[in-house]
């Protein structure tokens, strides 16, 4: 897939993650996003240390679920709940992404992640199904060119692609973010992750 890498600014070394990669990461990222919005931290800890996902976590979200977080950092977490839209798309726990619009609604994420969800991990874990290389890099490209859009319009075009409705910034940014992650762009990793348009 390294030519369809570079359609989005990629290295042709760029590799896919794993189906065990994501889900990892929409597991420990859930947590946090859970966290950031109210769910016991202590509790959530809990359940990651026995589905054996502590490593998991990034030093942000360890930061975030040992309440150890500016209040920044925990707005933050709440926006990364579009990063987990992504994840759960990629692994056909949703049947398309969203449009990324100033009022898109995830509260459906809430039934769909574990431990707070309508399955346990092992059920969560088990039924997933990582989408194809064709359709992550054709989101991949989508995705860059929601966030070129809405960087256009905020800079100076405010016209710019008029047959494209009104798209959130905050929400393409977020969004952009993960499918960069699960595309493997440049090799980097999730807190590394840049979103060059």
């Amino acid at each position: 897939m390294a030519a369809r890498s570079l359609d989005i600014g990629g290295d042709e070394e760029d590799a896919v993650r794993t189906l065990e990669d994501v889900l990892n990461r929409a597991l420990a990222l859930g947590a946090a996003v859970a966290g950031a919005i109210g769910a016991p931290c202590g509790e959530l800890l809990a359940w990651l240390a026995e589905m054996s996902l502590l490593d998991e976590l990034t030093a942000s979200e360890r930061m975030l679920l040992n309440e150890q977080a500016s209040k920044q950092l925990v707005v933050d977490f709440s926006w990364q709940s579009e990063r987990l839209v992504v994840l759960l798309w990629a692994l056909n726990k949703i049947p398309t992404l969203p449009f990324p619009t100033p009022k898109t609604s995830v509260a459906f994420i809430e039934e769909l992640l574990p431990p707070y969800g309508d399955e346990s991990a092992t059920e969560f874990c088990a039924s997933a199904r990582l989408r194809s290389e064709d359709e992550l890099f054709d989101a991949a490209y989508e995705i860059q060119e929601f966030h070129v859009v809405a960087l256009q319009r905020r800079m100076s075009r405010p016209n710019y692609q008029p047959s494209v409705s009104a798209v959130d910034e905050g929400v393409v940014r977020e969004r952009h973010h993960a499918i960069k992650w699960l595309v493997g762009y440049c090799g980097q990793s999730w807190d590394d992750v840049t979103t060059d348009t």
